[in-house]
């Protein structure tokens, strides 16, 4: 494979289709895939002893996902976190939901 400005980590680990829809599903999936562990690392929490704030997992999994995703595939899977959380699923940290908890 030719290394391109556009190359991923996922590109290297899982090889494109050749058919446009199935490129587009595996992109699909992808996506919803790395918002669902993103989701799964907020609601996993530690406290740091003498901090009043909690240390949840969700700031790695943001960051691995715009590391292997790359730009496009990461900013659609975190916008579809904060969907998934705006519409009620209770994916934030503590396991809220909703619109209120975003403003």
């Amino acid at each position: 494979m030719a290394l391109s400005r556009s190359t991923t980590l996922v590109d290297y680990l899982v090889p494109s289709p050749s058919s446009r829809s199935l490129n587009v599903l595996k992109d699909s999936l992808l996506v919803i895939g790395f918002s669902l562990l993103v989701a799964l690392c907020a609601q996993i929490s530690f406290h740091i002893p003498l901090t009043p704030v909690p240390v949840t997992l969700q700031t790695l999994a943001v960051l691995l996902t715009g590391a292997v995703l790359g730009r496009s595939r990461g900013t659609l899977a975190m916008l579809a976190y904060l969907a998934e959380g705006a519409l009620g699923l209770h994916f934030f940290s503590g396991g809220d939901a909703g619109l209120g908890v975003l403003s």
